[in-house]
């Protein structure tokens, strides 16, 4: 592996490795974003492992039943018939590792051959990384930790874009926000909406309508919804809403959380509209770096009252304590929160 700038981002290390062709020996890979995270782990198992000898150089384990036998059999056992092996250790917490492997870990990492690639792999635990350890010190010597995170709307738009095109499609820039308020940010998740989108659409361009016909919204993007229809006093709207959202699994004290976060945005929309802000300083005081959505966010917020929004963050804030005490009942009191909430848009709470 090409030496490494003290300040060197893992990531980008990893992508000039693949790049350059000159693969380490030791990588970290975690994050939320887990369509890079898969992306990445097969571009070093293609880089590595000569296919027809894949069976006997690439070896898989699960964290939670790794054994110090297993990791020092794996590493030391030498490629057979090609150049280089892949381990691959998935979620295993190497700042909290077991006492059987903790002594031993940092000799292991310390002198890793050059032959063998051991990649840990963090799936479903997050990664966090303890840069006060020893441990740490020699990770960040011999390899690199490559933390994906979600991609930024500048990022995420022209690969949305690439992806239409795969399929043939065109979709310009403003759809393409309109999908990733309505969808989320995740990778993942957006490519199977996209080919959902793209199958919908009858020409050779994606449209908005192509999107609200079958693509699956994020929970922010349905609390718009939900707000919609409280304050149009369409509580059976509202209702059915909190319904399906719940059949999909969602906790109600997670849907309150969701509620009581748009409510405090569209509170602060409100009182960035009264101040004459611009629209780039809504986005930074919402924290968002969509203009789609804070031009969503300033247009909801102008049909509301302040008055109300600061009843309704008191009644958020009861609703939670509620919630939280013992017995309680968490959907009714959610149901409970939404009546009270269309009971006081009254015209005295509507916009002036």
């Amino acid at each position: 592996m090409p030496k490494k700038s003290k300040d060197t981002d893992g990531a980008q290390q990893l992508k000039q490795d693949l790049k350059s062709h000159t693969i380490g020996s030791l990588y970290v890979i975690g994050g939320e974003e887990s369509y890079l995270k898969e992306h990445y782990l097969a571009a070093l198992e293609k880089e590595v492992v000569d296919e027809t000898f894949r069976d006997f150089n690439y070896t898989v384990f699960e964290g939670s039943a790794l054994t110090l036998d297993q990791l020092t059999d794996a590493v030391d056992s030498y490629p057979a018939m090609a150049e280089r092996r892949m381990v691959v250790v998935k979620d295993f917490d190497l700042y909290k590792p077991p006492a059987a492997l903790k002594d031993e870990l940092p000799g292991i990492l310390n002198d890793l051959p050059d032959y063998v690639c051991l990649v840990f792999y963090y799936d479903t635990i997050p990664l966090k990384p303890d840069k006060r350890t020893k441990l740490h010190t020699i990770i960040t010597k011999k390899g690199c930790i490559a933390d994906f995170s979600h991609l930024e709307r500048r990022d995420l738009i022209p690969w949305v874009k690439r992806h239409a095109k795969a399929a043939g499609k065109q979709i310009d820039s403003e759809t393409c926000d309109y999908l990733l308020f309505l969808c989320g940010t995740s990778m993942t998740s957006l490519t199977l909406e996209i080919e959902k989108a793209c199958a919908h659409s009858a020409t050779d361009a994606v449209k908005r309508s192509d999107i609200d016909a079958v693509c699956t919204k994020v929970l922010d993007a349905v609390t718009f919804d939900l707000t919609d229809a409280i304050t149009a006093r369409r509580f059976d709207r509202a209702m059915t809403l909190v319904n399906e959202l719940i059949a999909q699994k969602n906790e109600p004290i997670v849907l309150l959380a969701a509620i009581s976060r748009h409510i405090q945005r569209l509170y602060a929309a409100k009182l960035a509209l009264e101040a004459h802000a611009s629209d780039r300083e809504l986005m930074e005081l919402l924290g968002s770096k969509s203009a789609f959505y804070a031009r969503k966010m300033r247009d909801s917020a102008a049909q509301l009252h302040v008055k109300w929004l600061r009843k309704t963050l008191l009644l958020c804030g009861e609703c939670d304590v509620a919630m939280k005490s013992a017995g309680a009942d968490r959907q009714k009191v959610l149901e409970l929160l939404l009546l009270r909430m269309a009971a006081n848009f009254g015209e005295k709470a509507a916009r002036r």
